[in-house]
Order: C-alpha cells, then structure tokens, then sequence
C-alpha cells in the first residue's frame, strides 16, 4: 500500500473522527509498491502516526476518503463485503414489515463504512450510485453482494452528479444486475403508496433520506393548512394529509415529478385537499405574497444550489431569499420546515429572532 503523508496539524479532525482528507493536506505519498492504479492507501500524520486506511480518489478536492482507523490488509472488498451484510441486516430489522414500508435508504455511504455509496431500495429494485472510483470499480462485487443480501431482484447503477470530479466517464455509469429493470413501480412509504421510476425519476427515482422528515412534518400537520414547496413526487405533503391535515398546496415545477405527484394523489385518494402547482417555486411564492395568502405550515426542501466549485456566496444569498419569502407565507404561530441543511442553519442563524415573529418578507 502507498502511504499519503498529511501536512502539520491536518490530521487533527480524522483523530476525532473526521472520514475525509482533502488535497491541500497532504504533504506528499510515498510509494509502497502496490501496482499502478491502486487506489487503497495507507494514511499518517506528520510525525508517522497511523491514520487509518482509505481510498485514494487522483482526481478529486476529496483526496482520500478512509474507512477504518487502523492498519488493513492488501484488498479492501472482503471489509467491504462485511459492510454490505451489516447495513442490509440493519435495514431488515428497521423495516421488517414490507406491507408497511419497503422503500428506504439500503446503504448510505459513510454512515455505513461504504463512501461513495449510495443505495435506495424500492421494493424489489435497488437504485445504486457508485459515485468514486474505489466504488466504480468494485461494483459488479458489490452489487452481487447486494442483490444476495437484501434478496431484491434488481439492481441498476444512476449517475450521483459528480462522476467527472472522479474520472469516471459517463458512458461507463450505466449498469445493471439481475432481473430487467421496470420503467416504474409502487412502493409503500409508512403506509402511503408512490410511484417510482428507477431509471428516469430524480436522483434515484424518490427522496429516500427525507423518509423520517416526512413523517415528522406528517406528525405536527393534523388540522394544519400545509405548503410543500419543491414537492417532488409529495412526499410531505401526501404525509401531512395522511395525517390529518386539513389542506395542502404542492409546488413543483419538473413535469415527471407532477405526473407521479398527480399519481400518488390519486392513489391515495387526495384529490380533493391537495392543489397542485406546477411551477418554479419562488413564482408560487410571489403569487402567494400578491394574494395574501398563508399557510400554518410551510416545507421548503429545495435542490442543492451550491456549485461544486468556486465560493458559496450565490447559493447562501438564494437560500436566504428563498428562506424569507417563505417564512412570509406563514401563518401567525406557524412551523417552518427546512429541508435545506446548509441553507436553513445559515438562515437561522441570521434570522433567528425572526423565526418566531413570521411576519411578512
């Protein structure tokens, strides 16, 4: 294994825990006769101190990305292996009624000892994305692993966004395992019914990560009047109806997400309390302000709008725009949902005193 040699004081966050090294920390690598190509590396601080063990990305900001911290051996797939059974066994055990729910986060890439890993099952497909080259390159092993462990049919691979930061072409991402991948399907949700289109819906086809959210918002929408903005396939609003909300406004504004949002309303026979816009959701917003009206609870759970390079400052100013504007269609006394990590601690932090006013933007 190659050793990357991190600069003084740069290892200080991966004693505490910290999974990534980014170029401008390290010194130097030293070559430890591993072939050309090899991506599984050792990591020390200045002094030589063992690190951990990661995988090295040549051409990304995120230079090493670690797994474990300690000594490894040579070949990292039998840990890796290991991962997949443990973080399917968990997931098993999280939703072991499929009648209830049986979409859900398989593998969250970190969080479960797989960076560069995202999977989301929806029902018996797994959508995969295999967004570094340690995980591009090991994934026919992977996701035979996968396949075997959860006992799903199918498994087909979708572009994360950052596969050129990692070298990997885009005629190489597609992939797929197992039985023919469905063109949609429904899967339950906590109870609720969405259609999913694995290969052509937004990033792997549903919002899996936003599963807890949206039953939370669901739990403190009974009575309430609820305005989803970039609803997606309704995933809040159609929870907050499901329990017990009076009236909901879902905006969004790409045509394939409103075709399975007009679906799953339907399904669930909400068409009479869900309206639909299908808009940007800041013009809703404006139209909102013009007409007066509010609502007691407002989701804004927008796409990421940082750039993958350069300074934040545009997408800090968005997020804060947006922010007030929405803070501005509440009700007095109403919740507002942030969805937006980054943007809503940023927009609270400046607007704090504000948040329990809810007066207009």
């Amino acid at each position: 294994m190659d050793t990357v040699v991190l600069k003084p004081g740069r290892a200080k966050p991966l004693w505490k825990g910290h999974p990534w090294v980014k170029r401008e920390s390290i010194a130097r690598i030293e070559e430890g006769g591993a072939p050309e190509g090899a991506d599984w590396v050792r990591v020390t601080d200045e002094q030589g101190r063992l690190v951990g063990s990661g995988f090295c990305s040549p051409t990304s900001a995120l230079a090493v990305r670690l797994l474990v911290a300690r000594e490894a051996p040579p070949d990292p797939l039998p840990l890796l292996l290991a991962h997949v059974r443990q973080a399917v066994r968990w997931r098993q055990h999280l939703f072991a009624d499929p009648a209830r729910t049986d979409a859900y986060r398989l593998v969250h890439a970190e969080g479960d000892g797989l960076p560069g890993l995202v999977v989301d099952r929806w029902g018996p497909v797994l959508v995969a994305q295999f967004a570094t080259q340690a995980m591009h390159r090991r994934r026919e092993a992977l996701g035979r692993a996968l396949l075997a462990e959860s006992g799903a049919r199918t498994l087909v691979a979708r572009a994360g966004g950052y596969e050129d930061v990692e070298g990997i072409a885009p005629a190489d991402v597609p992939f797929a395992l197992g039985a023919p991948v469905p063109d949609a399907l429904w899967v339950r949700e906590e109870g609720l019914e969405f259609l999913v289109a694995p290969l052509h819906g937004q990033k792997t086809g549903h919002y899996a990560d936003q599963r807890e959210n949206r039953q939370r918002v669901g739990g403190l929408a009974r009575g309430l009047t609820v305005l989803d903005l970039y609803a997606g396939t309704g995933g809040f609003a159609l929870q907050a109806l499901a329990q017990g909300a009076t009236a909901a406004l879902a905006v969004e504004s790409s045509p394939r997400a409103v075709e399975a949002l007009r679906a799953n309303a339907e399904r669930a026979g909400f068409g009479a309390r869900l309206a639909i816009e299908a808009q940007d959701a800041r013009a809703t917003l404006a139209a909102l302000r013009a007409a007066g009206r509010r609502f007691d609870l407002v989701v804004v759970d927008p796409p990421s709008f940082f750039p993958r390079r350069g300074p934040p400052g545009h997408a800090l100013k968005a997020y804060r725009e947006l922010n007030v504007a929405a803070l501005g269609r509440l009700a007095p006394g109403g919740l507002l949902e942030l969805s937006g990590l980054i943007g809503g601690v940023e927009f609270i932090h400046r607007h704090r005193g504000r948040l329990y006013a809810a007066t207009d933007a």
